[in-house]
């Protein structure tokens, strides 16, 4: 009787038995079957560990969860998130807000406006490629760090030279560096036999 039913249930196509959501994402990154939150949640907790490197499994079903497997079919549309049903005027400023946002992802048919924010009196729009602009930022580097940081290169500069003269004696012929006053430190020369 028990290798009967072993059979029977080898014997039934796929669609009728039941559909795990892992290897059911793991196939191809993406749920084919409808699962109970239930069931999502499951799954979600007994991934195996190395399922993150080989797949988005963890994603697909976490999205599935948050969006809702029925894909919203049957639930009303103009409730809270307690269930209470929405007030007149939080309805009119869904749907004013729902306006707004269509307007600028051009979904009203026409092309899109830019947004626009005040900032300091100045507005400031993305350019035409969506990207703000850098080079028309208006902001520069503040006098005394700008010359701060040339007398750093200047002195920097001047610490090499001089390094460079008591390392190379031959540097020392040069005017400009002969100039520069420096004392002579004696080379320490390897006895090679």
């Amino acid at each position: 009787m028990l290798l009967l039913g072993a059979l029977a249930l080898l014997a039934l196509p796929a669609s009728a038995q039941a559909a795990d959501p892992v290897i059911d994402c793991a196939r191809d990154n993406d749920l084919d079957h409808k699962y109970s939150n239930t069931e999502l949640r499951n799954a979600l907790d007994n991934l195996p560990t190395d399922s993150d490197e080989y797949g988005l499994c963890r994603e697909v079903i976490a999205g599935a969860i948050h969006s809702g497997s029925d894909k919203g079919g049957g639930r009303p549309q103009a409730t809270g998130p307690d269930g209470e049903p929405l007030s007149s005027g939080e309805q009119a400023q869904r749907a004013k807000d729902n306006e707004e946002l269509a307007a600028i992802a051009g979904d009203g048919g026409g092309s899109p406006r830019s947004p626009r924010v005040d900032v300091g009196g100045e507005t400031v729009e993305p350019g035409s490629n969506g990207l703000f602009d850098l080079a028309s930022a208006s902001n520069g580097l503040p006098v005394p760090l700008l010359l701060a940081l040339i007398a750093l290169g200047v002195l920097a500069l001047t610490g090499v030279l001089v390094a460079l003269r008591t390392r190379i004696p031959l540097l020392g012929r040069v005017p400009l560096l002969s100039k520069i006053p420096a004392p002579r430190v004696p080379f320490l020369r390897s006895s090679r036999r």
